[in-house]
């Protein structure tokens, strides 16, 4: 029984596609899946450490809303303030202490957006809790590799175990390729 548990917590951890980063997401891939409603993760997905982005990150974000399809912030954080200030810059809506991979926030964002699930897609850089709060949730996912080297302590101590799902999602995938 714990067995099973435990492959079933690993297999939620497993993203639905890898990218680099947001930028290198083809807004064709969008297209394919029918997204209407893209959650991005901010920190260490959309900025580094110091509250930067990139001028592809914002272009991206630019023609993904060009296509009709809407994009909120969907951030852990506690504090408003830099959440505000980065959707107001990226001109998104967001939605903070979300609390993932906990489900509140995931309904939320279907309540306020009428999305249907399957029309939803989570981009973020954890698997713990961007992944793992979206698959639960039921919604497609990608993982992008983090903005930032220097991280917090409590993602410094969650990457090793990350590392270990995801070498054995790119195994089970067939890619030759270690999570680092």
């Amino acid at each position: 029984m714990k067995e099973n548990k435990l492959k079933k917590l690993v297999r939620n951890c497993y993203p639905t596609y890898t990218f680099d980063k947001v930028e290198n997401i083809p807004l064709e891939l969008l297209k394919e899946l029918n997204i209407k409603l893209v959650l991005l993760d901010m920190d260490n997905t959309l900025i580094d450490n110091k509250g930067k982005y990139s001028k592809e990150l914002k272009r991206w974000i630019k023609n993904v809303k060009a296509k009709g399809i809407k994009c909120y912030i969907m951030s852990n954080s506690i504090s408003e303030k830099m959440v505000k200030k980065i959707s107001k810059e990226l001109g998104m809506q967001y939605y903070y202490k979300a609390r993932k991979p906990r489900q509140k926030g995931y309904y939320y964002m279907l309540e306020k957006t009428q999305v249907e699930k399957e029309n939803i897609l989570m981009i973020g850089d954890q698997l713990f809790t961007d992944i793992y709060g979206g698959n639960r949730f039921g919604i497609k996912t990608i993982l992008v590799k983090p903005i930032n080297k220097k991280e917090i302590i409590v993602s410094k101590i969650k990457r090793p175990f990350e590392r270990v799902i995801l070498n054995h999602y790119y195994k089970k995938k067939g890619v030759l390729k270690n999570a680092k």
